[in-house]
């Protein structure tokens, strides 16, 4: 039997989850199920009452939900990342996650109030997601030079790959590689990794 994990195509969470899986080198005991969260089959909802991707039920029954939570389960079955380091690059390290993991949360939210309808709309929420967002980036811009790309990769730099191709994929209009050039010459690099070429969002989704 095989760990099952419910996930969405267009989640940048899921993604993450799906890239982790791969340079574990776990593929081969995962199996992959798509689901519609709005729409979603009873054994979807028996996994995660809450209704979100992605969810990972284990070879036991176990059922992780949450992208955070399966990462540092599936850490705990597989090699191939690098080193977490110690002390203070530690700290500085998961700062960074945090930043990327925000980007990621504030690009998902400020994607479903865009699809409300126009008089619903709450601009003030999108405009400060948005600034958010540009901080964060401006804040990992700074650090790019810290980041991996080739060879074993961490969290941060999974999370961060996930959170721009996100924002290529439902935010073209942030742009966010203007006047970002150490970051965006970062993720040129990152997106030719396997992992980040075989989990792309589908175009038009």
């Amino acid at each position: 039997m095989k760990m099952k994990l419910y996930l969405s195509l267009t989640s940048p969470f899921a993604r993450k989850v799906r890239i982790l899986v791969q340079e574990l080198g776990l593929s081969d005991l995962v199996n992959e199920v798509l689901v519609d969260p709005y729409n979603a089959p009873e054994d979807f909802l028996d996994a995660n009452p809450l209704s979100k991707v992605p969810v990972l039920v284990t070879e036991k029954g176990e059922k992780l939900p949450d992208s955070q939570l399966i990462a540092e389960y599936l850490l705990t079955r597989g090699r191939g990342l690098a080193p977490m380091p110690r002390g203070g690059q530690r700290w500085a390290l998961l700062r960074r996650l945090q930043l990327a993991d925000g980007i990621m949360s504030a690009a998902v939210s400020s994607r479903r109030e865009k699809l409300r309808p126009p008089e619903l709309l709450n601009q003030g929420w999108v405009d400060r997601k948005t600034a958010a967002m540009n901080r964060a980036l401006d804040a990992l811009n700074a650090e790019a030079a810290e980041l991996l790309h080739d060879g074993p990769v961490r969290m941060v730099e999974i999370s961060l790959g996930c959170a721009l191709g996100y924002l290529d994929f439902r935010h073209p209009q942030l742009q966010w590689r203007q006047d970002r050039e150490r970051l965006a010459s970062w993720y040129f690099s990152f997106a030719q990794r396997p992992s980040m070429q075989s989990t792309q969002p589908p175009a038009g989704a």
